[in-house]
């Protein structure tokens, strides 16, 4: 069952223009020729549709106004933070304070300007669980049923895009596992359940969202890296160990993805050896192909740099980029100020502005 939702919107202006046109220069050194700009109000223009995919899950899915059918759909499966709608994490402008949900990730930002700087066929599908947790909904269910279930709406999210004849005749699909926080487990979940992960999984990228890696995801991991060069994963997280919110530590004396980013770095070490660099506010851990970036903030400031990092930060949209042909052009690096503030929506209401 679904629903589809056209929701063309609307130019933003001069100023919009202005950001676009600041936002798509990148360093010279990084691209071999600039690709050709898409006209601010093709990016404008997009195609919304709703699935229920399992019980209480929905997936909704956004793609460009025009696809090419004979080219490859990069296929984001978004698998939403804990407490956060899909309304909220596409994000537009609030409208006072109260909104600051829709303010914090901007996912629908940030994936135009993924289509301005040369991923035109960018398609992100957005999904929230029951509860708006996937621990949670992953823990009622039972984890191999869980899990289980979240391999197939990948399969029928990969047949889905492919919903006309042309594309289904011409057009492969690159998969991208990427989420924010508690979607982490989406993807843990997608890991555990797959004998090996498949081989058009081409990213995956956790964005403070590793909370969850343990031993058993690096053989996993280090198989389907080995299959092909193109396969890359992205890590973002920051030191939490010590942050506090109203007068509490927010992570136990085990938890957080700093303590999981170094369980990352401690299994690959002997396998897939990672150098350390300071790059800006970050230590930048890669391999020697650059198929594993760790990009860690050790905050000292002890701040919540939890979700700064994928909407602040441009987190995201650094994920996304990185590692592409030269046509697209990439992020130098994760960090301040927001590029994409140009494309944030000023529309109040989205499709699933409501609980589901």
């Amino acid at each position: 069952m679904f629903t589809t939702v056209l929701r063309p919107l609307v130019a933003l202006g001069m100023f919009v223009l202005l950001s676009m046109s600041a936002a798509c220069r990148g360093p010279a050194s990084s691209r071999s020729s600039s690709p050709r700009p898409l006209p601010l109000e093709a990016l404008m223009r997009e195609r919304t549709r709703m699935l229920i995919v399992d019980s209480g899950v929905t997936a909704t899915i956004v793609e460009p106004e025009t696809l090419d059918p004979t080219r490859a759909i990069e296929l984001i499966l978004y698998a939403l933070p804990n407490g956060n709608s899909t309304a909220e994490t596409m994000g537009r402008t609030p409208r006072d304070s109260g909104e600051w949900r829709y303010d914090i990730q901007h996912i629908a930002a940030q994936t135009r300007l993924l289509r301005a700087r040369g991923l035109t066929q960018a398609v992100v599908v957005y999904l929230e669980a029951a509860g708006k947790s996937w621990p949670e909904w992953r823990r009622v269910r039972g984890y191999p049923e869980a899990n289980a279930r979240i391999g197939r709406m990948v399969d029928r999210l990969r047949q889905d895009v492919l919903n006309t004849d042309s594309r289904r005749r011409y057009t492969p699909v690159n998969v991208t596992l990427t989420g924010h926080s508690g979607g982490g487990s989406f993807m843990f979940g997608f890991i555990e359940g797959q004998e090996t992960i498949p081989s058009w999984v081409e990213r995956i990228a956790l964005l403070d969202a590793n909370y969850n890696f343990a031993a058993v995801h690096g053989p996993p991991l280090q198989t389907w890296l080995n299959a092909a060069p193109s396969h890359t994963l992205v890590v973002l997280a920051y030191d939490d160990r010590e942050i506090t919110l109203d007068g509490r530590k927010v992570v136990s004396d085990s938890g957080g993805t700093w303590r999981a980013s170094q369980r990352m770095i401690d299994w690959f070490a002997p396998r897939r050896p990672l150098t350390r660099e300071m790059i800006g506010d970050f230590q930048r851990w890669r391999d020697a192909s650059g198929q594993v970036e760790m990009w860690l903030h050790p905050n000292p400031a002890n701040r919540i740099l939890h979700t700064e990092l994928v909407g602040e930060m441009n987190g995201y949209l650094y994920a996304m980029l990185t590692r592409r042909p030269t046509s697209v052009t990439p992020l130098a690096m994760p960090g301040p100020p927001r590029v994409y503030q140009g494309l944030v929506s000023h529309i109040e209401k989205f499709p699933l502005d409501r609980d589901i």
